[in-house]
C-alpha cells in the first residue's frame, strides 16, 4: 500500500481533510513556520467531532543530524499544533519514514507536545493492516497488554487507553449487562449503589445502549474521569489486584478502533454486541450464603423469612431479565454474527434453556471459534437429554470456572443445596469426555472460607482433579459483612499464616502465577481496610440464616468459633 492509498482508506473511516506536507520541505527556512501555521489555521475549528480527522502526509522528514529523534517537519507540525490549539487526537500522519515509528520518536514527540494525546502515525511499508493475531503462547496473567493484537499496530492514543488509562474500559463499546430483575449495567462488576443504566423490563438493549447514562459513562472513561459505576474496579486496583476493567481491556482490546467512532456526546451508532453476559433469569438450585433472591430462585423462601410476608406480595420466585420470558434471547440473536465471546453465569446457567439455545445456534452456524466462559456451581451438567460436555468438546475455546468455595460440609453450608459427591463425580466425568477444556476452581474468597480454601485447593490438586494453577480467586466485596477484611487482627494473622504456608507449596508449581496471585491479592486486600465494625452484622445475618435453615456455622465451619471468640 502506498501513501495515497492509505490516505483514501482513512477517508472512508473518518470525515477527514488531507494535507500534503511535501511543499514544506522545499520552502526556505523563514517561510516554513508561517506556511505551517497558515495551513493549520485554515482547518481550525472551535470544536472537532470525534469522527473528524486532519490527515497529513509526506514521504521522508528532514534531519540535521543522524541521531535526531524527530525530524524538522514533524517538530514544526507539533509546535504549530500546540500554538493553534488543535488536539493531537484529531491528527493522523501517513508517511514512509520508518523513524516515525521508533520509541525515541514517540518519547521526543511527547516532550514537544502540550497535549497528553499522541499523534496517530501510520508508517507505510510495514504490515499495519492485520490487527488480530493468535493468542500469545507466553500468556501472562499479570500483564495489561492486550492479547489479540500486536502493540506495534496500535496508535499511541489506543495504547494509552488500553494500558495506562485509570478509567477506560473496553466494555461500554462492545457489551451490555443485565441482571435477572432487569437492571441494566455496563458490566457484571458495576457498583450497584451508583444506580443502574436502565431496565430491560421496560426498554430494549438498543435503547439503553445510547441513553444519557451510558453516553456519560463513555465520556468519563475517555476523559480520565472516575465514574461511580466503576468503583469496584477502582478498589481492586487500589489493592494491587488485576481488576475486571484491566481484564476487559486485555481480552477485548483488539476492538479499540470502535472508540474512534464515538461522538462527542458519548454516542456509539453501531450497536453490535461482541461480548455477551446477560443473566437471563435467576433460576438456580442453590441458595449460597453470599447471594440473594435477585440471583437465585432458591433464595425466595429465605428472603421472605428475612424480609417478611410483604416481600412475597411484591416478588415472584422466578424472574426473567426481559419484558417477557424469551425477550432477551430474541434480542441477542440479532447480534450472533458479531459475537466473539460469551460469559455464562446466573442463576445457574447450566440449568437454563437459553444457554442451550445459544450453543445450538452457534453449532448450526458453525461458529465454533466463539469463546465460551462459564461461572457455574457445577452441580448440574445436564438439561433433559443435553449433556453440556458433548457441546463443549466441539468448541475451540471453553473456560469453565466452577464456583466452589470449599469442600465437604463446608461447601454444603456456604452454598446450600450442594451435594459434594455430585460435584466430584461431575469433574471426573468431564475429564473423561472433554479433558482439554480449561477447567478451574473459581472460589469466592470470604470470611467463611479464608482459612479453608488452601486445604481445598491442595486436596483437588493431589486427587488429580485440577493442576496447581487451576484456581482463580474472586475476592468478595459485596455484601460487605462477608468480606475477609472484617476479621479481627488475631484472625487476620491466622489467615495470613495459612496462606503464606500454602504459597510455599504452591508458588514453585504454579507456572502461570494464576492461583498464587489470587492468594497474594487476598492478603493485600485483607489489610487494605479495617472493616471489623461489620462483624456484628456478619454474626446477625449468620444467626438468622442458621435458624431459618436449621444449620449451625460452628458444626460446618469449626474454625469460625475462633473468630467468634476474637470478636466477642
Amino acid at each position: 500500500m502506498d501513501i495515497s492509498s492509505k490516505v483514501q482508506e482513512l477517508k472512508t473511516q473518518y470525515q477527514a481533510h488531507s494535507i500534503d506536507l511535501e511543499p514544506w520541505i522545499s520552502l526556505p527556512l523563514y517561510d516554513r513556520g508561517p506556511w505551517m501555521e497558515k495551513i493549520l489555521r485554515s482547518f481550525y475549528q472551535d470544536k472537532f467531532e470525534p469522527h473528524q480527522r486532519l490527515i497529513f502526509s509526506f514521504a521522508k522528514d528532514e534531519y540535521d543530524e543522524l541521531d535526531q529523534p524527530v525530524g524538522n517537519l514533524m517538530k514544526n507540525l507539533q509546535q504549530t499544533l500546540n500554538k493553534v490549539d488543535i488536539s493531537n487526537w484529531f491528527v493522523v500522519i501517513v508517511t514512509e519514514d520508518a523513524n516515525c515509528n521508533t520509541r525515541e520518536f514517540k518519547e521526543a514527540m511527547s516532550t514537544l507536545s502540550t497535549d497528553k494525546n499522541p499523534i496517530t502515525v501510520h508508517v507505510i511499508g510495514e504490515d499495519k493492516d492485520k490487527k488480530l493475531v493468535k493468542r500469545n503462547k507466553n500468556y501472562q496473567y499479570a500483564s495489561v497488554d492486550p492479547i489479540n493484537v500486536n502493540l506495534d499496530d496500535l496508535t499511541e492514543s489506543h495504547q494509552y487507553l488500553l494500558r495506562d488509562s485509570k478509567t477506560f474500559c473496553m466494555l461500554p463499546w462492545i457489551h451490555l449487562h443485565a441482571y435477572p430483575n432487569g437492571d441494566a449495567w455496563p458490566c457484571c462488576q458495576a457498583d450497584m449503589s451508583a444506580g443502574s443504566l436502565g431496565s430491560t423490563k421496560q426498554d430494549t438493549l438498543e435503547t439503553i445502549w445510547n441513553n444519557q447514562r451510558m453516553r456519560t459513562l463513555r465520556q468519563n472513561m475517555l476523559e480520565d474521569v472516575h465514574d461511580n459505576l466503576c468503583n469496584r474496579c477502582y478498589e481492586q486496583e487500589a489493592s494491587g489486584m488485576f481488576s475486571g476493567r484491566r481484564s476487559a481491556n486485555k481480552h477485548h482490546g483488539h476492538n479499540i478502533e470502535l472508540v474512534d467512532k464515538t461522538l462527542q456526546d458519548g454516542t456509539v451508532a453501531d450497536f453490535e454486541l461482541s461480548y455477551w453476559d446477560i443473566r437471563f433469569s435467576n433460576l438456580c438450585n442453590l441458595s449460597c450464603r453470599s447471594c440473594g433472591h435477585i440471583f437465585s430462585s432458591s433464595w425466595y423462601k429465605d428472603q421472605i423469612a428475612l424480609a417478611g410476608p410483604q416481600y412475597a406480595k411484591e416478588h415472584s420466585a422466578l424472574n426473567y431479565a426481559g419484558r417477557y420470558e424469551t425477550d432477551i434471547w430474541e434480542q441477542l440473536l440479532e447480534h450472533i454474527d458479531y459475537v466473539e465471546q460469551i460469559y455464562f453465569a446466573g442463576g445457574e446457567p447450566l440449568m437454563m434453556e437459553e444457554h442451550y439455545l445459544i450453543l445450538e445456534e452457534l453449532e448450526r452456524r458453525g461458529k465454533f471459534d466463539v469463546r465460551l466462559i462459564y461461572n457455574t456451581n457445577f452441580t448440574h451438567v445436564k438439561l433433559k437429554d443435553r449433556l453440556v460436555f458433548d457441546y463443549w468438546k466441539k468448541f475451540d475455546s471453553v473456560a469453565v470456572g466452577a464456583s466452589l468455595d470449599a469442600m465437604g460440609p463446608r461447601a454444603e453450608y456456604i452454598r446450600k443445596g450442594t451435594h459434594w459427591q455430585t460435584v466430584e463425580h461431575n469433574r471426573k466425568q468431564m475429564l473423561e469426555i472433554c479433558p482439554r477444556v480449561d477447567f478451574y476452581i473459581s472460589p469466592t474468597m470470604s470470611i467463611m472460607n479464608a482459612l479453608h480454601l488452601p486445604d481445598f485447593h491442595r486436596d483437588w490438586v493431589e486427587k488429580g482433579l485440577i493442576k496447581p494453577q487451576d484456581l482463580n480467586v474472586n475476592i468478595l466485596q459485596d455484601p460487605p459483612f462477608y468480606r475477609v477484611d472484617i476479621a479481627p487482627a488475631q484472625y487476620k494473622q491466622r489467615i495470613q499464616d495459612k496462606i503464606e504456608k500454602h504459597l510455599e507449596w504452591l508458588t514453585p508449581l504454579d507456572k502461570l502465577n494464576r492461583a498464587a496471585a489470587g492468594f497474594k491479592d487476598t492478603l493485600t486486600f485483607m489489610y487494605k481496610k479495617d472493616n471489623t465494625d461489620l462483624l456484628s452484622r456478619f454474626w446477625e445475618r449468620t444467626e438468622s440464616l442458621d435458624i431459618i435453615r436449621n444449620e449451625n456455622i460452628f458444626d460446618a465451619i469449626p474454625e469460625m468459633e475462633e473468630m467468634h471468640a476474637y470478636s466477642s
